[in-house]
């Protein structure tokens, strides 16, 4: 059993095109027990994150907008409505290219 202050070795995952950290919804890092763990674990959420990782590089949502839409985004004409269990009302569209989402508040 680990008792006190101990030195762990672990994974944390920056972009390759501007250094930002990935971390959780909270802002906190994510510490991965390997890469193999950072890798799997982006490439599963990545379409609901916007993270990706090609096999050499991982990017952030901002990186890969920059990458794939550099002339501005795509998105549909028509807004996805979501009213939230404490009455905010949102739209949200996703870009068909690059993915990222653009979401406001209605009320």
């Amino acid at each position: 059993m680990k008792r006190g202050l101990v030195t762990e070795l672990h994974v944390v995952v920056y972009c390759d095109g501007c250094g930002d950290i990935y971390s959780d919804d909270d802002g906190e890092s994510i510490c991965f027990d390997s890469t193999h763990q950072a890798v799997s674990y982006i490439n599963a959420r990545s379409a609901r994150v916007g993270w990706r990782y090609d096999g050499d590089r991982v990017l952030c949502v901002h990186c890969v907008a920059v990458i794939w839409c550099p002339h501005g985004h795509h998105f549909p004409d028509v807004w996805q409505i979501t009213v939230w269990p404490l009455g905010t009302t949102t739209r949200s569209r996703t870009c068909e290219v690059c993915g990222i989402r653009e979401m406001e508040i209605l009320s």
